[in-house]
């Protein structure tokens, strides 16, 4: 049998709920990294986002999915550092980035993680990336450790892997450090031909610019796509929003404090009557429904979330065209080091949770303004299920991504 390393993508937490700490905004960097130059990136975490997205939902059909692209693009990048030939080639393919230099990908994701986590207070992203080893299963090659360690702030870790539990405490115990508690382990066992894990870990955490009022929050069915229905607490507000609507799909943009952050929710427009309407949105279409967007009155209820996924997302990145990088007999990780037989990659976990209430800005009391107008706003149920997208504003970098079929699962 061939000997495996285990790349294993991990994202946790997003908490949209009040933050009573208060925090000293840290200094600007000398030089501020600007939108263009990482412009490359942020386009590539765009187009693999919507892509594994897609995959999951046709996985799981009509089950809650949630993904994190920024995590799984961070762990496709530490990863192509030790893939050669065909197998960094559909890497890079994936991405949406073919012949591209990895070096320079390396720094451009280094420029872009470090706009993504400019703190100024609210909201709060973490993300933190480890590198986990037997020295006697593998022997990592020194370029491949010092890129990690020089680009994406990973350290590495050489474990026992025979002593099992205390090798798993050791990892799982680093997640759970990283993720705030929120996720307390990544792996329940390490089998004897498992080499190495290569693990990211993703926090963010936001208030929203405005909140929305306990007092308005309000019980109300939630249809399901099979016709059934659940009674859920919905938040709700009347007030200006960012929305957009057209024939086949609704918009509302929803910021975070400092507006850095916002969270959209998409649903079918009022023409649209196709049951996967969620399976048919498009990086274009995504794109062209920010540009629509007004600044308006709208009445705006959206249920509380509390869900998590977990997935192995090997068989859908294996239905868009990465193969050799999960095949035993073809996969070139000579980059990454050296073992007894070929290194391939035989799994990649990806776990999220996501939290979402009324709390978004700490005691913040929203009331319903006409600001003027007499007429009555459009409303936004999203009572059916629906997309949400978590984004960065400039650079429209993704964090999260959900389709929620269910907010009761």
């Amino acid at each position: 049998m061939q000997q495996t390393v285990r790349f294993s993508t991990l994202l946790v937490a997003i908490s949209l709920i009040s933050c009573n700490k208060t925090s000293t905004p840290p200094d600007l960097p000398k030089d501020p990294i600007k939108v263009e130059t990482v412009a490359q990136v942020a386009a590539m975490n765009q187009a693999l986002g919507w892509k594994i997205f897609k995959a999951e939902q046709l996985a799981k059909p009509d089950e809650n999915v949630l993904i994190s692209p920024y995590s799984i693009q961070t762990a496709f990048q530490m990863a192509i550092n030790g893939a050669k030939g065909n197998t960094l080639d559909e890497f890079l393919s994936f991405m949406e980035c073919p012949g591209c230099s990895v070096a320079d990908l390396n720094d451009l994701h280094a420029d872009l993680n470090t706009l993504l986590t400019e703190q100024s207070g609210q909201p709060t992203l973490t993300v933190a990336n480890g590198f986990f080893y037997d020295s006697k299963r593998m022997s990592p090659l020194t370029p491949f450790a010092q890129t990690l360690n020089d680009h994406y702030n990973a350290g590495t870790q050489n474990l026992n892997f025979d002593s099992e539990q205390p090798s798993l405490d050791a990892i799982n115990g680093w997640v759970k450090t990283h993720t705030k508690d929120k996720i307390d382990k990544i792996l329940n066992k390490i089998g004897p031909l498992d080499v190495a894990f290569l693990i990211n870990a993703l926090h963010f955490k936001g208030d929203w610019a405005t909140g929305f009022a306990s007092e308005l929050t309000t019980t109300l069915p939630f249809k399901k796509k099979d016709g059934s229905q659940s009674n859920l607490a919905f938040l709700h507000a009347d007030r200006n929003f960012s929305f957009a609507q057209t024939a086949n799909y609704n918009i509302v943009d929803i910021p975070f404090q400092d507006s850095t952050y916002s969270l959209s929710l998409l649903q079918p427009g009022t023409q649209n009557t196709d049951s996967d309407w969620h399976l048919k949105i498009t990086l274009p279409i995504w794109k062209d429904l920010y540009d629509g967007i007004q600044y308006n009155r709208a009445a705006v209820f959206v249920p509380k979330l509390k869900i998590a996924y977990e997935n192995d997302l090997v068989q859908s990145l294996q239905s868009l065209g990465i193969l050799d990088a999960f095949s035993d007999q073809k996969a070139d990780f000579t980059g990454l080091g050296s073992a007894p037989l070929n290194i391939f990659i035989n799994q990649l976990q990806h776990k999220a949770v996501l939290e979402m209430d009324e709390k978004g800005v700490e005691g913040a009391a929203v009331t319903s303004i006409g600001f003027g107008v007499n007429s009555i706003p459009p409303t936004f149920m999203f009572n059916q299920p629906f997309v949400l997208v978590l984004r960065h504003v400039a650079t429209n970098t993704m964090l999260f991504m959900g389709y929620i079929a269910d907010p009761k699962q």
